[in-house]
This record gives C-alpha cells, structure tokens and sequence, in this order.
C-alpha cells in the first residue's frame, strides 16, 4: 500500500523535487565538492582554448590558452586564476557543508549561490574575450577548460539551488 502511495505521490511531483527529496544534504556537498574540484583541475591543467593559423614558412601556427600561456600573458593567466577562485571557494563552502552540514549559514549558501553564478558569467565573458582575440584566425576551438569550468558552475549552481 506504501508503495502504491509513493508512486501517486511521485507522479504529481515534478523530477527536480523528486530528485531533491531523495538527496540528502551531505550527498549534496559531496558532489558540489567534487564537481569543484575537477573543475579546477581542468582548468589549471586543461587547455581554455586554441587555434591555428596557416603560415607558407611553418605550414600551421597553434596557440593555446591555458595556465602557462605566454601568448596570452597576462590575460589568460587572471582569467583562470579567477574561475579558479570560485571554483575554489564552492568547494570550501561544500568541504564546510560535508563535515557539519548544520555548519554552513544561509548566508555561506547565498555565497556560494552567487560564486557559482560569478563561475558561469566569467566563464561565458574570458570564453567571449577569448573569441574575439582569435577570430581572425583560419580554425579556433574552446577546450576542456572552457568546458570543464562551464559544467562545474551549471551542476554548482544546481546543487546550490537545492540547498537554499
């Protein structure tokens, strides 16, 4: 008979508050901290982007955007130093919320919420400045950075949702 409940129940339910009612709090900061941390990762060793240029000397010129980039000195290097600030910051908000989850203030949520945003508009503002430096180039490509960084503020900004 439970069973039956549950399912009627469920079927009024939209998929996000099932969802949200069968995550605990502690599962929530798990994978926030986890999303977090790969980010980083991905950005501090992953490509931002690239691109090539023909060249009748070299035949194909590349460059690329990460962490080390002398192409791009010093605008890359603030640009994924401050991605990886938010990202950073999220993953001690959830490192904070996984320990004692009775620890974080709505204010620390309201912070980390808003770090995630920051996450998704920088994200979307260095990949625009990064588009109009190399748009006359012959190929360009936004890489794992882009995406990585990209993907970790969205599921961020997800998790954090739930948690307000």
């Amino acid at each position: 008979m439970n069973l039956l409940r549950a399912f009627f129940i469920n079927l009024y339910l939209s998929p996000i508050q099932t969802i949200h009612m069968s995550i605990s709090k502690r599962n929530l900061y798990t994978a926030s901290l986890a999303v977090s941390l790969i980010g980083v990762f991905l950005l501090l060793t992953e490509n931002f982007g690239a691109w090539q240029d023909r060249s009748s000397f070299y035949g194909v010129v590349e460059g690329y955007v990460w962490i080390g980039s002398e192409k791009a000195f010093p605008w890359a290097q603030i640009g994924i130093l401050a991605l990886s600030a938010c990202l950073l910051f999220t993953a001690y908000t959830s490192f904070k919320g996984y320990t004692g989850p009775e620890d974080v203030s709505p204010e620390q949520l309201r912070l980390g919420y808003r770090a995630s945003m920051a996450e998704i508009g920088l994200t979307v503002f260095f990949a625009l400045g990064f588009v109009l430096m190399v748009l006359d180039s012959d190929w360009w490509w936004l890489d794992t950075g882009f995406y990585g960084a990209l993907v970790a503020g969205a599921v961020n900004l997800w998790i954090y949702r739930q948690l307000r």
